[in-house]
């Protein structure tokens, strides 16, 4: 799943999810990735356990979702199934991938400083972990 494209925009002052994904696209996603195949109706009835929703906006989500990539839609029946195109780690890495590629092609330099200046405040640990890493992509280029 690490070439497919999905359209988000990316709010770094929200957490988790929603710094991708709208609340409401947020939570229908945690649903689909937690149920595996849903409807419209099953979603709308989970997430009216926590909050007021209207079937129709959930319908319009599901459908947005499923325009931006995030998932397939399949008619059994007189429903349609809904199913993620993706994990949601396979999902939260090709974004991850994207936003990163996106800052390193406009701002290659201050993005990298930006990054090393934020990795101070991070255990020794953490450190060594990247340097690891960091030797590892050096070892695969030069195969």
């Amino acid at each position: 799943m690490t070439g497919k494209k999905y359209s988000f925009t990316f709010n770094p002052s929200k957490k988790g999810l929603r710094k991708i994904l709208g609340d409401l696209e947020s939570d229908i996603m945690k649903i689909v990735w937690a149920k595996g195949e849903v409807t419209v109706r099953s979603v709308c009835e989970l997430l009216k356990e926590s909050r007021e929703v209207a079937y129709t906006t959930v319908m319009t989500v599901m459908s947005r979702l499923a325009e931006k990539g995030l998932l397939e839609k399949v008619k059994e029946g007189n429903a349609f199934v809904y199913r993620a195109t993706a994990t949601e780690e396979e999902f939260t890495q090709s974004t991850l991938k994207k936003i990163i590629n996106g800052l390193l092609s406009d701002f290659s330099a201050p993005a990298i400083s930006q990054f090393l200046d934020s990795m101070e405040d991070v255990g020794p640990e953490k450190l060594d972990e990247l340097a690891r890493m960091i030797e590892q992509k050096r070892k695969n280029r030069d195969v």
